[in-house]
Formats: C-alpha cells, structure tokens, sequence
C-alpha cells in the first residue's frame, strides 16, 4: 500500500513526538513487531516487552529492508544514515491506528463479542461461534484455544488473546471472507498490555472473577479492576452480560451501559431452572424477563457448563437470533477439547478419565464437585500446577483437590523456569496427607498410575492442561505432550494387557 508521508504524519497526528522522514510517499507491505520476520517495505514496531525491547533489533529490522521504524524510546535510535523513523508517545495507539489504516479495518466493519473472566471463556466463545455458524451467520473465533474463520482453523495461538498487528490481520481476514461476527476471549495480561487497542466490542460477557494471574497482577483487587475496565472498550451502545450468581451486579451498572444478568437467582434477566444431569448429558430451563421458558438439553455436563451454555444463549439472542432456533445448535456442540472431555475407551474398562484444562483454585473445585455429582465410585484426580506462574494459588489448589478427591495423584504441569520439586512442594502443602496421596513428577507414568488404581465406577481426572499439546521446562525446552492422547494410548496399553 502507498501512503504519502504527510497522510501518514496526519495519522499519527497528536500522537508524534519526533519524525525524520525523507520519503514523500512510503510503499509499505506489510507491518511486523518481530524483527526475524521483517521484509523488504515493512514497517518495524519497536515494542517493549516484558523480556525483549524491540528498540534492541531496530538495525536488524533495517538491515532486512524495514522501510520505517516506529518506536517511543528516542535514546535507543541508532546512528544510521537513511534510518527513517517516528518517535510517539504511544506506541500501542500507533500500531493500532497504522494497522487499521493499511488492512482497511474498523470494529464498525463487524459485531463483536469479548468475553473475559477466570473460567469458561473458552467453552462459551466457541459455542457462540458454532451457534451462528449453524444459524448460517457467517463468524470468526478467537479462543485460547484456535483462531477459526468461519469453520476452518486457521491457528492454534500462543497466548489466549493475539497481539494489536496479528488481531488485526484476522480482522483483515474476517472482512475479506465477509464475516459478520466476531467472538473472542480476552485475557486480564491482554487487557493490560492493550492488546486490544482500537477495538470496539458491541457485547461484554463476564462469566466470573476469581483468583489467577497473580504472578502478573500485583493482587487480586488490580486484577479485578484491570478485568472490569474491558468496559471502556464498549461501543456506545454496547451491552454488559454477567453472571449474577458469580458476580456483583453494581461493579458493572456505573459503567452507564445496559446491563444484562443470568444464573440460577429468581431476579436474574435470564433464570436458570430444573437442572438435571447424567454422565451423557445434560437438561435445564432458561426463562427470560418476559416469562417464556426454553427447555436446553446439551451433550456437556457440570454446573460451570449450565452457566457457560445460558451466556451463550444470552448473547445469541442479543446478536438477534429467535431463541427457538438456537435450542438445536446447542445440543450439536461437541465441547471445547480439553474442557472435561471424557476420553471413550476408557468407559470399556469400567470408569471415567476425564481431561480438563482447571488450573485454578476455583475450576478445580468446580471439576471436581460436577466429578462427585456424576460418579458412583472414587474420583481420582492427577494435577499440578504451572512455572512462573501464581505461586500463591498452589497450596489453594492442593487443598481443594485434597477436599474433593478420594486419591491424589500429585504430578508435574508446565514448570517452566522453575524447579519443578519446588512446585510439588508449594502444592503438596495443601494436601491432607491422610489422603491416598502420592508423588509421581513424570505426568505420563502419573496418568498410567491413576488410571491402574481406577475401579469400576470411578472416575480419573487429569487435570491442568486441558489441550495444550507441549510440556513447558526450563531454557525453553518443549516435549510434545497432550493429555487426551496419552491417557488414550495408555488405556490401550492396559485393554492389550489384560486381554481386552
């Protein structure tokens, strides 16, 4: 794309503190924050991360043919003649507004849903997403756990929320496959970082605010209130979903926006009524303010999912769907991978294994009491918890696991940088040692072990990672990983044995 330099100064305008510009008009590619990824007439964004300050790799990024250099710390410009580069005072708004500007993109251009919250993100999202896609309304998704434009994944991402240039592209995408909606989970260290600079969003869902991340947030109030200012990212006449079972209503009526609740209190907007499970699924009443009852019957089981399912409903209905017609879509939804997934051979041998992606104090609990609600026999759960993460969260998460289970398989997660006997010990604290209790550090033999224990009735959980497919340890060391194949491939190995 062609800009002349005084469009582009114009673009910026308010925003530049310095330029030295020669180019009357700039033929720019594309736009990259990674300076191994530059090419010929990119314009380079010199971010500053938490490990790596893209000022660092401005030479880098000239020297592969980086046309223009924006950046915000003037001190680390290197003296390079024919270097041209803006210096703003707000790096973040920059990249927003050159990004839009050069993929001819507006959160006008679509409707737009963020949901944010501890848990049930995810799951809630995605069956957004695949109501619309089965009401023929054509729709992008921008989960933790793929990036899907219409039904085709486009990728698996890094980080729950993308980065101002890659959302950017995908808004890009989007518009080009004329997609109409846009559905996407946004994380507290996204709001923070204004990843999601420049976006509007037409409606806010908040499923819950319990504790995590506090190895980021100074505590648990600055992450509380970094989670509500998503607010301020509303469209004028944007609405607010909440839980009202989970959640304060008056933290969300002084936004001055619409406010919308659900869950199982009678003054909610949207009731939750006649709750009933089994193992295979689920059943349960929604009555909206104007008295008409939808009787929802769905393949996902667990209280959490009751609440996860209703916002989806919610906000179909606010996207202006005729509630009759979203009853069927979400009895078709599958579930998310990783999110309680049961995996099927192992209900030949007589019990449940279970994956889910609980990592929290709060999912775990509630894991592990949908787990009680279902099963007959003992639960069984094999956990740990993540590196360079709250380290404050691991006893928490030993006591609830500890509370709720009958034999406790202690295991490695993701250490990370971390020594991975230290975390053992910081979750091990939380644990009743009059519990069935045992340390096994190698996830996998960890896994083999629970699911030999497992009786008829009982149900495994393997919990923690959901489907994430790599194990994360120090000097950024991968080890392809993903618990449903394992637990899959070991329970084989057992049938084969036993002759079955």
């Amino acid at each position: 794309m062609k800009i002349p330099s005084n469009e582009l100064i114009k673009l910026l305008n308010g925003n530049i503190k310095k330029k030295v510009i020669n180019n009357e008009i700039f033929n720019i590619a594309d736009i990259k924050d990674n300076s191994e990824n530059v090419e010929k007439d990119d314009v380079f964004i010199a971010f500053k991360g938490s490990r790596f300050d893209g000022h660092d790799f401005i030479l880098s990024a000239f020297d592969k043919g980086a046309s223009l250099i924006i950046a915000q710390n003037e001190e680390k410009i290197p003296t390079t003649d024919s270097l041209q580069y803006i210096i703003v005072d707000d790096i973040k708004k920059a990249a927003a507004d050159l990004s839009h500007k050069l993929f001819d993109i507006s959160p006008d251009d679509f409707k737009i849903l963020g949901v944010t919250g501890t848990n049930g993100k995810s799951t809630t999202v995605s069956l957004v997403h695949h109501i619309l896609q089965k009401s023929d309304k054509d729709s992008t998704l921008i989960s933790t756990v793929e990036i899907k434009i219409k039904d085709e994944v486009i990728k698996e991402p890094y980080n729950t929320t993308p980065s101002i240039l890659e959302l950017s592209k995908i808004l890009k995408n989007s518009k080009e496959n004329n997609i109409e909606f846009i559905n996407m989970e946004v994380s507290s260290h996204a709001i923070h970082q204004r990843r999601i600079e420049g976006f509007k969003f037409d409606i806010i869902s908040f499923t819950n605010i319990t504790r995590d991340h506090l190895d980021y947030h100074k505590d648990f109030e600055e992450y509380k209130n970094i989670k509500l200012s998503l607010m301020n990212y509303l469209k004028d006449e944007g609405k607010i979903i909440i839980n009202l079972d989970r959640l304060n209503k008056e933290d969300f009526v002084k936004s001055g926006k619409e406010v919308i609740t659900y869950g199982f209190k009678k003054n909610a907007d949207f009731v939750i009524d006649n709750y009933e499970q089994t193992l295979q699924q689920m059943k349960f009443t929604i009555t909206t303010k104007e008295n008409k009852s939808f009787e929802i019957r769905s393949h996902l089981i667990g209280k959490f999912n009751v609440y996860n399912i209703t916002n989806a409903f919610v906000i179909a209905t606010l996207f202006g769907l005729d509630p009759e017609k979203i009853i069927y879509p979400i009895f078709t939804f599958k579930g998310v991978p990783g999110r309680f997934q049961i995996v099927p051979n192992s209900q030949s041998l007589g019990f449940v294994a279970v994956i889910d992606f609980a990592h929290t104090p709060d999912a775990l609990n509630e894991v592990l009491k949908t787990a009680s609600s279902i099963t007959e026999g003992r639960i069984i759960t094999v956990f740990g918890a993540g590196g360079n993460a709250d380290q404050g969260k691991r006893k928490l998460m030993g006591q609830v696991v500890s509370e709720n289970s009958d034999v406790i398989v202690l295991t490695n997660d993701d250490p990370k940088d971390e020594d991975p006997n230290q975390i053992i010990e910081d979750v091990s604290k939380g644990i009743d040692k009059d519990k069935h209790f045992i340390i096994i550090p190698d996830r996998e033999t960890a896994i083999d072990t629970a699911l030999r224990f497992a009786n008829k009735g009982d149900m495994v959980i393997i919990a923690g990672r959901g489907h994430e497919k790599y194990q994360l340890f120090a000097h950024g060391k991968k080890v392809e990983f993903n618990d449903y194949e394992v637990t899959k491939k070991l329970i084989d190995k057992i049938k084969r044995s036993s002759g079955r």
